[in-house]
């Protein structure tokens, strides 16, 4: 079949079909009608002789045929889109883009005020849609456009993945007012040791835990009463369990001050913690994708302690 022959938006609808395996999941995002999309699901299946997507149980599942088309047609549509922006104009206070950002929650928390606050004043009509991501070690999330950047610990990426360095972290004891501790001067490693602590799961072998391999250098394990995935909550743990000891990044501290806590130097040396933002190169050329990296590395600068 020839091109000029097919429907070029049938592409962009089986594009949302695909990354989200739903008709009306997809037709929200395009905002399309059900039928709409339902109908543009069977022309597909007639254009490309696939079902692409089938019934299982109560929800759709992609054909082999499917999972194989989707990563390149993903990568293909939004290479012509960067095609068609990089040979556009670039206009902040007018554009109405909606960027797409990997984050965690505290990075959220440290992040994104300052940008919104800073695109209220500068490009009031651009939008964030803020994706969960934990760590940057997955290409293939940024080949199919799961997001449009991420800020985050890298490891592992192709070269496809442009990384920049956005700030520098050391870690810090955090613990209640009235912890045992908080009445010593200077906190000596045995000391550190002889009480229970709560720890940040990392669930990734690309990231292995820091102060685990640190303390394991020196010949110690930490006492570990809880593990958690989150940050955020460790505040309010440590609010009801006053001798526990909680090792986090510096600047997360930042998010919940309260007289509650007092924050100590860790008795030991770990390495710098870093983060970094990072895109597929297809968006090196994009005039408002360059411009939001620049935007986002000004306030990065900020957080380096």
């Amino acid at each position: 079949m020839n091109l000029y022959r097919v429907n070029l938006n049938l592409l962009i609808a089986l594009d949302a079909l695909l990354l989200e395996g739903s008709v009306t999941n997809a037709s929200k995002k395009l905002f399309i009608t059900q039928a709409a999309m339902s109908n543009n699901l069977q022309q597909l299946r007639e254009l490309f002789k696939d079902d692409l997507l089938i019934r299982e149980k109560n929800h759709m599942v992609l054909t082999a045929y499917a999972k194989e088309l989707q990563p390149k047609l993903h990568q293909v549509l939004q290479e012509l889109q960067c095609l068609i922006v990089s040979g556009q104009r670039f206009d902040p206070l007018s554009s109405d883009r909606v960027f797409k950002i990997g984050l965690t929650d505290y990075l959220v928390s440290l992040l994104m005020p300052k940008l919104l606050r800073y695109l209220q004043a500068k490009a009031p009509n651009i939008k964030l849609s803020i994706v969960s991501v934990h760590h940057l070690s997955n290409s293939d999330a940024f080949e199919k456009g799961e997001y449009d950047l991420a800020i985050g610990k890298v490891a592992g990426l192709k070269p496809t993945i442009s990384t920049q360095l956005l700030f520098k972290e050391t870690a810090c004891c955090v613990m209640h007012r009235d912890h045992p501790l908080n009445k010593k001067k200077i906190i000596t490693l045995d000391d550190y040791l002889s009480y229970h602590h709560i720890a940040v799961r990392a669930d990734n072998p690309n990231f292995p835990p820091v102060i685990e391999e640190s303390l394991a250098k020196l010949g110690h394990k930490r006492n570990v009463r809880i593990e958690v995935p989150f940050v955020l909550p460790i505040f309010k743990l440590l609010e009801e369990q006053t001798d526990l000891i909680a090792t986090i990044i510096r600047s997360i501290t930042l998010l919940c001050p309260s007289p509650k806590y007092v924050i100590r130097d860790l008795p030991f040396h770990i390495p710098e913690i870093k983060f970094y933002l990072a895109w597929h190169q297809r968006y090196n050329s994009d005039l408002g994708h360059q411009w939001l990296r620049n935007i986002i590395l000004k306030i990065g600068s900020g957080y380096t302690i």
